[in-house]
């Protein structure tokens, strides 16, 4: 008799275990393939930063004077993309919001310009914006 009592209890155990795994309220945020710019009112830059995303694959360029190309692979976390260059210097975090992007500064590597004059200096919060093409 106390064999089938242990038994039950472990049986309702797992059901419950599984109606919870099962009603998990963790929704996982996707990105769209294409290209965010960020775009600041009242400034004018020849290139806008940008992230640009294809499958797996991520680029960010931020400052037009930097002859390095940060790119590498991301992954999602809930509503946060990471994404880590492929050299393993760096690394980039941003809120998915939609079509948007919005950068982390305090959790990413330093997107600080060359020259101040030759681009748009990228806050925290910023929002990069899918392009329609």
């Amino acid at each position: 008799m106390d064999c089938h009592k242990g038994t039950n209890i472990l049986v309702i155990a797992v059901v419950i275990l599984m109606l919870t795994a099962c009603n998990s309220n963790e929704s996982v945020s996707t990105v769209k393939n294409g290209t965010y710019v960020f775009e600041q009112a009242g400034t004018e830059v020849l290139v806008s930063p940008s992230v640009t995303i294809s499958n797996k694959e991520i680029s960010f360029t931020y400052d037009a004077l930097s002859s390095y190309y940060a790119v590498g692979a991301y992954t999602i976390n809930g509503d946060l993309l990471t994404m880590s260059t492929n050299d393993g210097e760096y690394k980039y975090v941003f809120l998915i919001d939609g079509d948007s992007l919005i950068f982390r500064k305090d959790e990413s590597s330093d997107v600080g310009l060359i020259n101040e004059k030759f681009g748009s200096k990228i806050k925290n919060n910023a929002e990069f914006k899918l392009r329609n093409e």
